[in-house]
């Protein structure tokens, strides 16, 4: 009996696991991207502003 119960607690618990470091990647890969997106905005407004001073 306690074997089965070993059995379905190491299943859950790494299937459980598995959902977490998932989510985790997702959260970490979105916070990636975005701070990418805004270091590339950042970028590209200077470049506007240099456009517009040598007008």
């Amino acid at each position: 009996m306690q074997e089965i119960e070993r059995f379905f607690g190491n299943l859950f618990s790494g299937l459980i696991n598995r959902f977490k470091y998932s989510a985790m990647d997702t959260a970490e890969r979105k916070m990636r991207e975005t701070i990418d997106e805004q270091i590339e905005q950042r970028r590209q407004k200077p470049k506007h502003k240099d456009q517009e001073d040598r007008e």
